[in-house]
């Protein structure tokens, strides 16, 4: 059993650097260790203080929604208070799941945007108030939902190829969570593994969301197994900012040639495994079978003579 184990880690190391290892060259160097703060400094000045109502938002709703700047994952709630009751609204942001499940508006709303249901978020009564009066007042005023937001337009190469690193994991997040490969693909990451396939593929991700709602969704996502994930593990603003500056640039890309399927190489690595187990399994039978066999020709022997 020791020869197995011997050749069983001579056989996953390859594999396992052989999915880790960039296609282009990397610099001898370790990686920044200041993470994401190697992404140019980015200034806190660009926008007045949010109001309790406005923070409240822009962690519980702006990735899936905004407020005049069009739908998202779910619809633009500019003047949604005209279109529907307040009570309804009181029942559809307080208990959304109850309303998907037994509201006929909610479920063709479902139906509408790509049946992405709308998470419970554990609002109190007094937020879900606060929430549908801030949708009255930004309706027809301007209001500071995306706090203080740099523009992936201020971006620079640093800032992408940092984006890139921290979305596969060669530079680690801050906070110690798990890097978006895990369970996401995007056009040049430039690895030979194509990526995790449990979640969307985000080369697109980008003119999906735009760059507010994308913002939204790194650093407070609603989704509900990322939301989970990241719960303990946020994702600060620099990581953000660089992550808006990689997706950026994966949505305007035009070809890939960045790598293998996932599936592929675990499937290929699964059959090997199972290729040297049924080799030495066989030569274990052999050594019990042969003396087995030999006795048992000996006894025939001994009865016919």
């Amino acid at each position: 059993m020791k020869r197995l184990a011997i050749i069983l880690i001579s056989v996953a190391v390859p594999v396992m650097a052989f999915a880790q290892a960039p296609d282009t060259p990397t610099s001898d160097a370790p990686p920044d260790a200041a993470g994401a703060d190697g992404a140019a400094a980015k200034s806190d000045d660009a926008a007045p203080p949010q109001s309790p109502a406005e923070q409240l938002f822009a962690e519980k709703c702006a990735s899936c929604h905004s407020i005049g700047k069009g739908d998202r994952v779910g619809p633009d709630l500019k003047g949604v208070h005209e279109r529907r009751a307040q009570p309804w609204l009181e029942k559809m942001i307080g208990s959304p799941n109850q309303m998907l499940d037994s509201d006929s508006d909610a479920r063709e709303l479902l139906k509408k945007y790509k049946n992405i249901r709308m998470p419970d978020l554990g609002l109190k009564a007094e937020e879900v108030s606060m929430l549908i009066e801030l949708m009255k007042r930004c309706s027809v005023e301007t209001c500071n939902l995306a706090g203080v937001f740099v523009a992936v337009t201020e971006a620079t190469a640093d800032d992408v190829e940092l984006g890139r690193k921290l979305f596969i994991g060669e530079v680690a997040l801050a906070a110690g969570g798990p890097p978006c490969l895990s369970c996401h693909t995007a056009r040049g990451m430039q690895v030979s593994i194509a990526g995790g396939t449990l979640a969307k593929d985000l080369t697109h991700v980008f003119a999906r969301l735009g760059d507010e709602g994308l913002d939204g969704a790194i650093k407070n996502p609603a989704f509900i197994l990322m939301k989970d994930i990241y719960a303990d593990k946020k994702i600060d603003k620099d990581e953000a900012f660089a992550l808006r500056a990689f997706l950026s640039e994966s949505n305007r890309a035009t070809s890939d040639g960045d790598s293998i399927s996932v599936f592929l190489v675990s499937a290929v690595g699964t059959v090997l495994c199972f290729f040297i187990l049924n080799l030495f399994w066989r030569r274990r039978l052999r050594g019990v079978r042969k003396p087995l066999v030999h006795s048992r020709g000996a006894r025939s022997q001994g009865v016919a003579s």
